[in-house]
């Protein structure tokens, strides 16, 4: 008997600023992520709370110290992250990349981000630098 192939879809932005908004979002701000996050000239409006106000559902996020970035997506790969993850904010706002490096650029960003690795499932949020702290978003 021939052992069946995974086949792998490529998940798009869409599906991870979807999965992202529907999990972790408080549902009061979920239709304004929804509809401000796909249009370039209101994106900034919703990256920039990142910065300042905590939006998401507080029994979905745990606090985790800042870490170095290989720390960090050793953790996330325990909780069953892959290779690529993909960037909403920061200075890679958009991309998709490696887990390492996609965890470097954020922490270097004074910017706060989400690292999306399983769209709806698992996530990493950094704030703003200052204060800096770090959440695991995961809705297990």
């Amino acid at each position: 008997m021939k052992a069946e192939q995974a086949t792998t879809e490529p998940i798009t932005a869409a599906a991870h600023e979807a999965g992202f908004i529907a999990a972790f979002v408080v549902p009061d701000k979920r239709s304004r992520y929804s509809e401000f996050l796909p249009k370039p000239k209101r994106r900034n409006e919703i990256l920039g709370r990142f910065n300042h106000f905590f939006d998401f559902l507080a029994a979905r996020a745990t606090q985790i110290p800042r870490a170095s970035a290989f720390e960090l997506a050793r953790v996330l790969r325990a909780r069953g992250a892959g290779r690529l993850c993909y960037v909403i904010g920061g200075d890679r706002d958009g991309c998709e990349l490696p887990l390492e490096e996609a965890i470097d650029t954020s922490l270097a960003s004074p910017c706060g981000a989400v690292i999306s690795c399983i769209p709806g499932r698992l996530a990493l949020y950094l704030q703003e630098f200052p204060p800096g702290d770090a959440f695991i978003l995961s809705s297990k």
